[in-house]
C-alpha cells in the first residue's frame, strides 16, 4: 500500500494552467468521470493501478489523492501522473505543471495543505472546508477506503492541532479582514454600529460582506453615480445580504455622518472626501463618540490631518499593509511550529500504515499456533468451550513477545526482512488464511490504531 499525490497548484502552474484543470473537475458529475477513468487503470498483468482516490480540486489546486497497491509503485506511478497530464493537456511538456509525491512526502504535503502551510496566504480557513467536502464527495461515491480514510482523519486532526496549537491564523493577512479586526479593537461589538462605504470598489465590497459576518446590518453605500452603486449591491451581495445594504445619493453622506460609526473610503477621486474641519463639527455632534476611517484609495480620499482629532481613528492603506507585514511575520514564525506539528502527525500515520504489513502475518501466525494447539488438545479435552479458552490462553502467552517485537518492527519499517523469516519459518500462506478475516481490523485497533482516528468511514462536517 502506497500514497501517491499527483496535482498541480499556484507553486507549479500559472491561473491559465489551473484553470484549464479546474474547468474539466468543476463539478461533482465532472470528477466522477475522471474518477472512474482512474481506477480503471491496470497494468500489464491487467490487475488495478488504484485502489482509493480523492480528488481536490480549489481556485489554486487540483490533486489527485490516491492509494495504491505495491506492485502499482515505480513506473506505473509515472503512467498515472502522465495519464492525468494528458487529460487535461495535449502540449507536451505538460507533465512538468504536475507534482509528484509517494509515501512520507505525500502524507506531509497532505496535511501541510489541511494545515494551511502550502496556501497562497498561510494560515487561510477556506482549504480544510475544502479538503472536507473533497474527502466527502469521496465517500458518497464510495471511492475511498480504509487506508485514505484514516489519511483523512489524521489531516483533520493535525490542521486542527495546528489551528489550537498556534497562532498561525490569529492575525489578520488582507486588508479587508483587517478592516473588521481593527474595527473590532475600536468597539466591542459591531452589531450595532452603522457602516458607511464611499465607492463602489473591490476592496469596499469584501470589507462589506466581512463586516455583515460579524454582524453589521445597517451598512450604506453611496457613490457619484447612484445607478452604478444599485448595480454593484445587485452584482455584489447574496439575497439575504442586500436586507443589511441601502443605497443614498452621494450629496446626502455627509448628513449620515454623525450617525455612523465606520467609514470606508475607497473612491477614485483626485482630492480629498472628507477634511479636516468635516470630522471636526461631525465628532462634536456625535458627542465624542469614536469614529474609525478606513481609507484604500490612492490617491488619498481623506485629510491625514483627520488623524489629530480625538477619538477618530483614521487609517490608510499603508498604515494597514504594514499591519499586513507584521502579521504575514508572525504567521511565518508560527508555521515553523505547526510544521513540526505536522512531522509527528505524519510519523504517526506512517506507524499505522505500516502497520498494515505485519498485521496479517500475526494474525496468520495466531491462526498457525491455534491450529496446532487444536490438534493436540482435541486428544486430551473433548469439550469445546474449555477447549477453546485454553487455546486463546496458550496462544496469547506463546505469541505475546514475537508479536511485541513484530510490532516494533513495523514502527520502525524494520519489518521486511523478519516477516519473510517468520513466513518461511512457519510457512505461513497469508492470502489462504486470513483473507476477508475481520480479524486484521481486530488487531488494528488493539495494537496500532489511536484515540484520535476513527478507522469507519464517516462524513465530516
Amino acid at each position: 500500500m502506497d500514497i501517491l499525490i499527483i496535482g498541480l497548484s499556484h507553486k507549479s502552474a500559472d491561473i491559465g494552467d489551473r484553470e484549464i484543470v479546474s474547468k474539466k473537475l468543476l463539478t461533482p458529475e465532472l470528477r466522477q468521470v475522471f474518477a472512474k477513468k482512474l481506477l480503471n487503470l491496470k497494468d500489464e498483468g491487467n490487475r488495478p493501478l488504484i485502489n482509493e482516490l480523492v480528488i481536490l480540486t480549489t481556485c489554486n489546486r487540483s490533486e489527485f489523492i490516491m492509494d495504491l497497491p505495491q506492485w502499482a509503485v515505480g513506473g506505473n506511478a509515472h503512467f498515472i501522473k502522465d495519464y492525468i497530464s494528458g487529460y487535461f493537456f495535449d502540449k507536451k511538456g505538460s507533465d512538468n505543471l504536475f507534482y509528484m509525491h509517494l509515501n512520507f512526502e505525500a502524507i506531509k504535503h497532505l496535511f501541510s495543505v489541511a494545515s494551511s502551510l502550502d496556501s497562497m496566504v498561510i494560515g487561510e480557513p477556506q482549504i480544510l472546508g475544502q479538503i472536507k467536502d473533497a474527502y466527502n464527495e469521496a465517500c458518497e461515491f464510495k471511492m475511498n477506503g480504509q487506508v485514505l480514510n484514516k489519511l483523512f482523519h489524521k489531516a483533520f486532526y493535525c490542521a486542527k492541532r495546528v489551528r489550537t496549537e498556534t497562532k498561525i491564523a490569529s492575525s489578520p493577512v488582507s486588508i479587508s479582514y483587517a478592516a473588521v479586526e481593527l474595527s473590532k479593537k475600536i468597539f466591542n461589538s459591531l452589531s450595532e454600529k452603522t457602516i458607511l462605504l464611499l465607492g463602489t470598489g473591490e476592496m469596499g465590497k469584501l470589507t462589506a460582506k466581512h463586516f455583515i459576518k460579524c454582524g453589521v446590518h445597517n451598512i450604506y453605500i453611496a457613490n457619484r453615480t447612484k445607478e452604478k452603486a444599485h448595480h454593484f449591491v445587485e452584482e455584489s451581495f447574496g439575497a439575504n445580504e442586500k436586507n443589511y445594504v441601502d443605497v443614498i445619493d452621494f450629496s446626502e453622506y455627509y448628513k449620515l455622518l454623525p450617525h455612523t460609526d465606520i467609514v470606508l473610503c475607497s473612491t477614485g477621486s483626485q482630492d480629498y472626501v472628507l477634511r479636516y474641519d468635516d470630522i471636526v463639527s461631525v465628532i462634536k455632534l456625535r458627542k465624542q463618540r469614536p469614529l474609525f476611517l478606513i481609507d484604500v484609495s490612492v490617491p488619498r480620499n481623506i485629510d491625514p490631518e483627520i488623524n489629530k482629532i480625538s477619538n477618530v481613528y483614521l487609517y490608510d492603506i499603508d498604515d494597514i499593509g504594514k499591519m499586513i507585514e507584521d502579521n504575514l511575520d508572525i504567521r511565518k514564525k508560527e508555521a515553523e511550529t505547526a510544521s513540526e506539528l505536522v512531522e509527528i502527525n505524519v510519523k504517526e500515520f506512517m506507524e499505522w500504515r505500516n502497520s498494515l504489513n505485519v498485521v496479517p502475518v500475526i494474525v496468520s501466525l495466531r491462526n498457525k499456533v491455534k491450529d496446532i494447539l487444536e490438534i493436540e488438545l482435541s486428544k486430551y479435552i473433548s469439550e469445546k468451550k474449555e477447549k477453546d479458552l485454553i487455546i486463546n490462553s496458550l496462544t496469547n502467552k506463546i505469541l505475546h513477545e514475537p508479536i511485541t517485537l513484530i510490532k516494533k518492527a513495523a514502527v520502525d519499517s524494520n519489518e521486511t526482512n523478519m516477516l519473510e523469516t517468520l513466513k518461511t519459518l512457519f510457512n505461513l500462506d497469508l492470502g489462504k488464511e486470513i483473507k476477508n478475516d475481520n480479524t486484521i481490523n481486530k488487531e488494528l485497533e488493539k495494537g496500532f490504531d489511536n484515540k484520535n482516528n476513527s478507522s469507519r468511514i464517516k462524513l465530516i462536517k
